[in-house]
């Protein structure tokens, strides 16, 4: 492995915060996938036209103002027709707050000699039901010139937009003057800056100091000084060293990048410049050079785990230590839910030597101080934090103590209480400090009126302690990780629940036909956790208990030629795979099922079933979709579900993993690991991360190499108990 040494250095000395490729306020700068931007939506009507593959403009990776590509706009502006083109602002969290103080930032490039001024488009902007002015751009560009860059400058104020806390979801270019010639433009780098920003000249040379090949990938790494007025990170490839050209830009958050190169087994040069807000650049760096050489399964496969621990190495929040979903100008928002994959891929990253164990210690003892001075309802923490203050973050005016995410943190904080099992003051006090957030919880306090011992998922953040209205979506319950937090209930040393609150549980729904799919604009601004939705069944009969509606998850089925003691699957794969992060699936056996036999009849059907959707791939190892909540239902593969499958089937995910790396890795795997989501219909790929895939890859791939979770979660001794009482009393091999 000292092949890979390198990336360990790398993960112990860079510890920068990372959130995306690039910044919240990008509405586009490159296309992640060549031949058409999935991202950008071409609509006309009459005798207009615009030019498009799928209704997508085109992208060219040949003429663009920052590298490596810019979107084509080629069109005819008829009398007798009209048409518009949009942009998509694809951040799944990590969304732009519109301010009248900024100004929206357009390069474009006018190709066709006859155009002018008066044929530009006209422009506005979308939120989700409004739209703001539209505007002429004509008087927001200063020299005008055909065959040259130009920037299209527009006082965000001019858009007259009404509610700035909305998130906008588009940029929109309109047909303006009319004409029988046709016309094309290239428009890159859409972006929303403020008014005023740093012009420090940048008058030093770059600073490239590392360059290592490996497979088809190179690891490049920066030293980046404190210049303010710098912005991004240019970069250069050469194949002779003589030749360079440009082939990205990163942010200033990122130390370093993965570069995907053409050929394995070559000698690449590098060299690179910053760039300021105006986009001149400074002097280049010295060349760098990396040969890449193809590296054998084992090594790739610890190669991706490290990458996937490394996106929770780098994303946190200096003040809590929790992780950070959401960037903001003025705010820290934490989430209380992903930082448990982010604790569990800390302990990981030690144990590998990916991290040191000291980073590990000092972040994990960091989160603790934060939650016991934080808000919190009966030991409940809300969804979100501002993590500077320890308060409760609205979003859109609402938020909510969180059961769950709280119940995956005490979990995720549990196992790090048994990993951190050095006598000396820092582990003991830490040891200490869990166990006081544990015993905080009082789970009987969270039990919902009129139930029996059926746990509400969240709790209102309203002061008092006047009843609250119960749903059947309220209530946290069906064979998800709804397991792992009745299990911490039941073994609760001061508020405990009864062993039967498992049973009614788990094994029962509250809430049925649940649909998958990613959030969007109108949904979760800061999590970035699978959402899903609760619609009420017609078809199935219920039974009243104790007023409530509930349903048994067991409803035998076979499809497939699986045999399905769940039936059909409600929501996704990775919901059924959740609560086996931490626990063994061969220690739940309990009374009604056997959940390690249970999870490789699911694991089955869902790749039979997926193998025959035929959306987009011919790959048996590509599989894992979820059907994208749209106006068409498209599907996309979620990246996470088939690897997660290695725990019961390790052929199956091993082979998920290298397919998705050696099919897709060009433009799905990154420093971070695998993007959250790729649609091989519509050749769109996501250009941000989803800490609950980042988590499950990472924990899962170590689960099966050691079962290192498993093993720490199994000797927490306030579950011990509480797990014999419940399955079969069976005493544990822990060893």
């Amino acid at each position: 492995m000292k092949y890979l040494g390198f990336l360990v250095v790398f993960f112990s000395f860079c510890y920068v915060q990372v959130y995306a490729d690039t910044y919240p306020e990008v509405v586009f700068d490159n296309s992640l996938v060549k031949g058409s931007y999935a991202k950008s939506r071409v609509q006309y009507a009459g005798a207009s036209w615009v030019e498009n593959v799928n209704g997508h403009l085109l992208v060219s990776d040949t003429l663009f103002f920052t590298p490596g590509n810019a979107l084509s706009l080629r069109y005819l502006s008829n009398n007798q027709g009209h048409w518009d083109v949009s942009l998509r602002y694809s951040r799944q969290k990590y969304h732009y707050r519109f301010s009248n103080k900024d100004f929206l930032s357009i390069r474009m490039y006018v190709k066709t000699e006859n155009t002018k001024l008066g044929d530009l488009p006209r422009l506005y902007i979308s939120q989700r039901n409004k739209v703001s002015d539209t505007l002429d751009i004509r008087s927001y560009i200063d020299d005008f010139e055909v065959g040259k860059w130009v920037q299209v400058k527009i006082p965000a104020k001019d858009l007259q937009i009404e509610d700035a806390e909305e998130p906008i979801s588009g940029v929109h270019f309109i047909q303006h003057g009319t004409s029988d010639e046709m016309h094309h433009v290239f428009v890159d780098q859409v972006e929303f800056l403020p008014a005023k920003y740093s012009e420090v000249k940048l008058t030093t040379n770059a600073v490239l100091t590392e360059a290592v090949g490996y497979d088809r990938i190179v690891h490049l790494k920066w030293q980046l000084p404190l210049t303010p007025s710098i912005r991004y990170i240019k970069i250069y490839r050469s194949e002779d060293g003589q030749v360079f050209r440009p082939i990205g830009i990163r942010p200033v958050q990122m130390q370093s990048c993965l570069d995907v190169v053409p050929v394995v087994g070559q000698k690449y040069f590098y060299k690179i410049t910053w760039m300021d807000f105006n986009y001149e650049e400074s002097l280049f760096s010295s060349v760098r050079e990396a040969s890449t050489k193809k590296m054998e399964n084992d090594a790739l496969i610890t190669l991706i785990q490290m990458t996937h621990v490394n996106y929770f190495v780098e994303n946190f929040d200096i003040n809590s230590g929790m992780y950070l979903p959401y960037r903001s100008k003025d705010k820290a928002v934490v989430s209380t839910k992903e930082t448990a994959p982010a604790v569990l891929s800390l302990l990981i990253g030690v144990e590998r030597k990916f991290i040191n164990r000291q980073v590990a210690l000092n972040r994990i003892s960091k989160m603790t101080y934060f939650l016991l001075r934080a808000q919190n309802k009966y030991g409940v923490f809300p969804a979100y934090f501002d993590g500077r203050k320890g308060l409760p973050e609205y979003r859109r005016g609402f938020s909510s103590y969180d059961v769950n995410g709280t119940a995956a943190l005490v979990e995720a904080l549990l196992i790090a209480r048994q990993y951190f099992s050095q006598d000396n003051e820092t582990e003991r006090d830490l040891r200490s400090r869990i166990t006081a957030l544990y015993d905080n919880v009082n789970w009987q306090k969270l039990v919902a009126d009129e139930t029996s011992n059926v746990l509400r998922s969240k709790l209102s953040l309203m002061e008092g302690n006047a009843p609250e209205e119960i749903t059947a979506a309220s209530l946290l319950s069906g064979p998800n990780d709804a397991i792992n937090t009745y299990l911490l209930a039941i073994a609760a040393r001061k508020y405990p629940l009864p062993a039967p609150a498992y049973y009614n549980g788990v094994y029962n729904y509250y809430n049925i036909n649940r649909h998958e799919h990613i959030e969007e604009l109108d949904m979760d601004i800061y999590s970035d956790s699978l959402i899903h939705d609760y619609a009420n069944s017609t078809t199935v009969a219920k039974t009243n208990v104790d007023t409530l509606a509930r349903l048994s998850v067991i409803q035998p089925s076979t499809q497939f030629g699986v045999c399905l003691p769940l039936g059909e699957m409600r929501g996704s794969l990775i919901d059924l795979y959740k609560p086996f992060l931490t626990v063994d699936p061969k220690i739940l056996k309990d009374s009604l099922m056997d959940w390690s036999e249970v999870l490789g009849a699911y694991t089955h059907y869902v790749k039979r079933r997926d193998n025959e959707l035929g959306v987009g791939t011919t790959n048996s190892d590509i599989w894992g979709f979820y059907q994208h909540k749209d106006s068409v239902g498209n599907y996309r593969v979620n990246p996470a579900i088939a690897p997660s499958s290695v725990i019961i089937e390790p052929e199956l995910g091993i082979a998920s993993v290298l397919a998705l790396y050696a099919q897709y890795g060009h433009i799905l795997f990154t420093e971070y690991g695998f993007r959250s989501w790729l649609d091989l219909r519509n050749d769109d790929v996501s250009d941000e991360y989803l800490a609950l895939n980042q988590g499950a890859i990472a924990v899962m791939l170590e689960n099966a190499k050691s079962g290192m979770i498993w093993k720490l979660y199994q000797e927490i001794p306030e579950l011990q108990k509480a797990r014999k009482e419940l399955f079969l009393g069976q005493v544990e091999d822990i060893n």
